[in-house]
């Protein structure tokens, strides 16, 4: 037994270099397949990978053949994944759930095929076009009779900003319309890969905002909230999808809310800044971080500051040297230097001094 492990390991060591050789590890999206994996260890292979991202587990494949494929991304605080898979069995016992200390729930989009889920008393029949969120740090069993093919995102709890989830654990939503829709889309893009022009930190936040918005908006004891608390969320998660649009404004939020631009105010009246004030933070923040990205290494300030709905980079720049203490450039540059932990000073913070430097220049 120690010896077909060993032999496990090298063989599957040299699979991993064989991959980045041939450009299957590309742009922190890494895939597997147990298609050149011997059918004894495809199970032991799947297994393996899956460990890493969300903890152990057991698998029981229908058959030997098992032929299935995953990719996954980390994009800011969150792992999202697709994964194509033909019938098999999945637990996870109380003492595998016992040695995971991370407080993280999947959500599972499901695009083909049905998955059975148990958790505690639920049991549920997930088919294409819905979506569930269970917790990973219980036990649960999963097994599906046929191919099923989903995309899934990890989530750590005090991203989802909810003060009990039990309420929306192994419950069936549907993905046809409002948020829940916008979930999907953007799981379903993330997973894919082809949201490249977006900061990955940017997609994760995105994500877990459009999953707390889905969940809020299918109703449970945590949506029972004041109505100016509601709106704060759905003008949030406006800003998420159109921050980058030049005409975004407290018309175009107003009329894409099908609310009156006065009472857009008043749900801002008891903050510490305006809407305006608001997008404009939101917009600064969303450009320092594509500042300081590796990733965004190559766009130049001006087209960082267009990208994120700035129509003038001398007014960026003002805005931005207001906010932080230095110019785009010379923030970049600090940055790369090594002395990022003594520039950054968000917005938001400096929003609570008396007179904040961009209150006046917000032009919304």
């Amino acid at each position: 037994m120690p010896n077909t492990v060993s032999s496990y390991v090298r063989k599957r060591r040299i699979l991993e270099m064989l991959r980045v050789v041939e450009g299957m590890v590309m742009a922190n999206v890494i895939e597997y397949s147990t298609e050149h994996v011997r059918r004894a260890e495809r199970a032991a292979y799947w297994r393996e990978h899956a460990w890493s991202s969300v903890g152990g587990f057991d698998i029981a494949p229908d058959d030997e053949q098992f032929r299935a494929t995953a990719a996954l991304r980390r994009v800011g605080s969150v792992t999202v994944a697709r994964v194509k898979a033909p019938a098999h069995r999945l637990s996870r016992n109380h003492q595998q759930a016992r040695g995971d200390d991370r407080r993280l729930f999947k959500l599972v989009v499901q695009h083909e095929g049905t998955i059975f889920l148990d958790q505690r008393d639920k049991r549920i029949a997930l088919k294409p076009g819905h979506w569930t969120l269970y917790d990973m740090t219980r036990p649960f069993r999963f097994h599906s009779t046929e191919t099923t093919r989903q995309s899934a995102v990890l989530i750590r709890a005090e991203d989802l900003h909810l003060a009990d989830l039990t309420p929306y654990s192994l419950r069936l939503f549907s993905g046809a319309t409002g948020y829940s829709s916008m979930l999907q889309a953007a799981l379903t893009t993330a997973a894919s890969d082809h949201g490249r022009d977006c900061a990955e930190g940017d997609i994760g936040v995105m994500i877990a905002r459009l999953a707390r918005l889905a969940l809020l908006e299918h109703g449970s004891h945590e949506a029972r909230r004041t109505s100016r608390e509601v709106m704060r969320e759905r003008i949030e998660g406006y800003l998420d999808l159109h921050l980058r649009r030049g005409d975004l404004s407290i018309e175009t939020v107003a009329h894409g809310l099908n609310c009156s631009k006065r009472y857009l105010h008043k749900v801002f009246l008891e903050g510490d800044c305006t809407l305006s004030e608001h997008i404009l933070q939101r917009r600064l923040e969303a450009s320092r971080r594509n500042l300081i990205d590796p990733a965004a290494a190559q766009q130049s300030v001006t087209d960082i500051a267009y990208a994120w709905g700035f129509s003038s980079l001398a007014y960026f720049s003002r805005v931005f040297k207001l906010a932080y203490g230095l110019s785009p450039r010379e923030y970049r540059i600090a940055h790369a230097a090594g002395a990022d932990g003594t520039v950054q000073s968000p917005p938001a913070a400096r929003a609570k001094k008396k007179g904040p430097p961009h209150r006046a220049t917000a032009p919304f």
